[in-house]
């Protein structure tokens, strides 16, 4: 037991050091603490995202249910979205089997960091879940904080609603412009189901945005 208490000391005595450290830093403490966040998203950008979510949850006694964030889908996702389409997430607080979740990983060097959308097939008994690749059905196992979030609506691109949610976002439409040329490109090089239908719908968005 003694030593068991002299190791969680040393545990807590190392994280006193480094919050020391980094507080003393020249820059302002906000400057601080993002740069070191920064630095630690660059392996593990999921872990940062979840803890800074237990952050609001804990210190500001917000409900899971609370966060979220709102996105412009920059891919074409068979039967789930095409590029332009404003995405609505929450934050779940236990992802269930069918639940279609935002995933953030890092490849095996933690070198290049990947968001991928992914069907929550399984919830296993170590509280990891297996999840099939939405474009791909590849299969992956992840952890709570590999999930950035759920995706709870889809706003099709154009409609009166995403007319007033884009309109407030402050992104250019050159950026969706670029993002379905892109897809269009990519999709005509692969024989995805839907494929003529998918060009179809993309080139008539890219009309409406050039």
């Amino acid at each position: 037991m003694a030593e068991a208490t002299q190791i969680d000391t040393g545990v807590v005595e190392a994280y006193d050091r480094l919050a020391r450290e980094v507080l003393n830093r020249p820059e302002s403490i906000p400057s601080a603490i993002h740069n070191l966040l920064l630095k630690l998203a660059e392996t593990h950008p999921g872990a940062v995202y979840w803890i800074v979510r237990k952050f609001y949850q804990e210190y500001l006694r917000l409900y899971v249910s609370d966060t979220g964030y709102i996105g412009i889908a920059d891919r074409y996702e068979p039967d789930l979205m095409y590029p332009g389409d404003i995405v609505l997430y929450m934050v779940p607080e236990s992802p269930q089997p069918g639940d279609v979740v935002q995933i953030s990983f890092t490849d095996k060097n933690e070198v290049s960091v990947y968001v991928i959308h992914g069907r929550i097939m399984k919830c296993n008994e170590d509280r990891s879940f297996q999840v099939a690749d939405t474009s791909t059905g590849e299969d992956y196992k992840v952890v709570d904080w590999n999930i950035l979030g759920k995706l709870v609506q889809v706003i099709p691109f154009g409609t009166d609603e995403w007319q007033e949610l884009f309109g407030a976002s402050g992104v250019p439409k050159e950026w969706i412009a670029t993002s379905v040329e892109e897809n269009i490109n990519s999709i005509q090089k692969t024989d995805v189901p839907g494929k003529d239908e998918a060009i179809a719908e993309l080139k008539s968005r890219l009309a409406n945005l050039v």
